[in-house]
């Protein structure tokens, strides 16, 4: 679960122009849940200058920047896209 919360940051990095531009201050009970994230030390230090920017905890910043992540979770490396054959694609022969 870390590995995977942690290219959501990296995906929400690269698209950090869109977080919103108020992040709350704090997050009530019933929305959070508590896991650890190792954030790759390249993106650590964009996360904590986003975090002192914007005056908020890194945990905050992180669940943004995963929200974000999720919402283009179509750029994790490794997916392999989706196929759609269309009429000028022809099935492969053994000739072809």
């Amino acid at each position: 679960m870390s590995q995977t919360a942690a290219e959501l940051i990296a995906i929400g990095l690269r698209r950090s122009a869109e977080l919103p531009a108020e992040l709350p201050l704090r997050l009530p009970s019933a929305e959070t849940t508590d896991f650890t994230v190792r954030i790759p030390v390249a993106d650590d230090q964009l996360v904590r200058s986003i975090a002192h920017t914007r005056d908020r905890s890194i945990a905050i910043v992180t669940g943004a920047l995963i929200q974000l992540g999720l919402r283009h979770h179509h750029e994790l490396p490794g997916q392999i896209p989706v196929q759609c054959a269309t009429r000028k694609e022809l099935p492969l022969t053994k000739a072809s």
